[in-house]
């Protein structure tokens, strides 16, 4: 239950695997708790990855 409110939060679409849930939910408390690094977790390939795959 908890997953499906994360998913309608965060994506019109669910999140297939709970993995990509953690990476998105990881990358954005990373540019939350660091927001100078910011820029920095854009080049994160792990982050990057997720961006490019929901636009």
């Amino acid at each position: 239950m908890l997953d499906a409110a994360v998913d309608k939060l965060y994506r019109a679409a669910p999140f297939a695997p709970d993995r990509d849930r953690v990476e998105h939910l990881f990358g954005r408390y990373e540019a939350l708790v660091n927001p100078l690094e910011s820029e920095a977790a854009k080049q994160n390939k792990r982050v990057a990855r997720k961006a490019t795959k929901e636009s």
